[in-house]
């Protein structure tokens, strides 16, 4: 069996191409599932400052954009 990968194979994503593929505002969960992190720990950060994020009422979101930017800065 070959395992080689084919040149017409797409390579995964990485961490920073993954979440720029949203097209909408994230919500901690998502942001914390692609992370490898709890949820709490996302809300941590973002209370902290440490993630880019923004408020719509009560509820924290983040813009895909700007989280990949704040990764590839890291």
């Amino acid at each position: 069996m070959n395992t080689q990968l084919s040149e017409a194979t797409p390579m995964p994503l990485n961490i920073r191409e993954r979440i720029a593929t949203f097209d909408r505002a994230m919500t901690a969960d998502e942001l914390a599932a692609i992370l490898g992190v709890s949820e709490i720990t996302v809300y941590k950060h973002a209370k902290a400052g440490r993630i880019p994020s923004f408020r719509i009422g009560t509820c924290v979101r983040f813009c895909p954009q700007t989280v990949a930017e704040w990764i590839a800065k890291q």
